[in-house]
């Protein structure tokens, strides 16, 4: 019987702690019905259908992507490790958020090869106001 060392077994186990704890971080969409699932999930009703945009993450973020970022990772999210990657943005009009009615009228999700990466709640009027994901 091989035996294994114990610096073997602590890699091992630290592979397996980081592998689980991403996990817990990532949600895959791989068509609508998973992604109104995720929405819904987070509080959100939506009402009509989508639409797409693609959309390519900066590989440098400047002032406006730095503050969306800060946004992003208010909902656990954080856009860095997908710089110059080509992303997926899905607009929903939004019905309610936790069961209220909500003045942000949009809702964006980030998709990137099948996994949620952010996304928003937004009001499309100029200035309008733009929320964290809850």
């Amino acid at each position: 019987m091989k035996r294994f060392s114990i610096k073997a077994a602590i890699i091992a186990v630290s592979a397996v702690i980081t592998l689980l704890a991403s996990c817990g971080h990532s949600y895959r969409v791989t068509n609508e019905e998973e992604l109104l699932g995720f929405l819904s999930d987070r509080g959100i009703t939506v009402t009509g259908s989508c639409t797409e945009k693609a959309v390519t993450i900066p590989d440098e973020f400047g002032e406006v992507y730095e503050r969306y970022n800060e946004l992003q990772k208010q909902s656990g999210f954080d856009l860095a490790p997908y710089r110059s990657k080509e992303a997926t943005v899905y607009t929903y009009s939004v019905a309610a958020v936790n069961g209220q009615p909500s003045d942000l009228s949009e809702v964006h999700v980030m998709v990137c090869d099948g996994v949620v990466i952010g996304g928003d709640l937004a009001s499309p009027a100029l200035g309008g106001d733009m929320q964290p994901l809850p």
